[in-house]
């Protein structure tokens, strides 16, 4: 039996498999590219500033009320620390961090009886936003603390936000967690 006429090895002698291998390429490389948007669209980290669209029509305000700490002359300074630590071989267990903030005006007195809050958040789970009141501390005036549930390593953001008489003003700052 002759293989040489087989209608199989003509077509591969012939060099019309060429085509096949691009087509076969394209399918590979749009697989690819789709199968990426699928991960990508699927992961729940994604993050979108909330309220953005009122942030940027009210730029000015905003920028304003950044502003306002170095326009009154207040110093403020933030200090985190582990202050309790549940199990953490155990599943689901948080390290809550104190948070405390110290407000002072120009001439260095305490600023007191002021609403602070704070947003905190790590930049990889920026969806996942701590948001909290700091209570005065009545021992030392200008001194706002609170328990915050900060337990994943690294750098993280927080933003706060002062109002004292009138006056708003916001602060961002960076801290790291170890």
């Amino acid at each position: 039996m002759d293989t040489s006429n087989s209608p199989k090895l003509s077509f591969l002698k012939r060099g019309k498999y060429w085509p096949w291998i691009i087509v076969g390429m394209l399918v590979f490389h749009a697989s690819v590219i789709l199968g990426t948007i699928a991960y990508v669209s699927a992961q729940h980290d994604l993050y979108v500033e909330p309220d953005y669209y009122a942030k940027a029509i009210d730029w000015d305000n905003q920028r304003a009320i950044k502003e306002a700490v170095d326009t009154m002359g207040w110093s403020v300074d933030l200090h985190v620390e582990e202050s309790a630590s549940i199990d953490k071989d155990q599943p689901g267990s948080t390290s809550s961090r104190r948070v405390e903030v110290t407000i002072h005006d120009a001439n260095e007195d305490p600023i007191t009886r002021a609403l602070v809050e704070i947003e905190a958040y790590h930049p990889a789970h920026a969806s996942d936003r701590i948001n909290t009141v700091l209570l005065a501390n009545p021992d030392i005036q200008g001194h706002y603390t609170s328990s915050v549930p900060m337990d994943i390593p690294g750098f993280w953001q927080i933003n706060i936000a002062i109002r004292h008489q009138g006056i708003e003003a916001a602060v961002t700052k960076e801290i790291e967690i170890q």
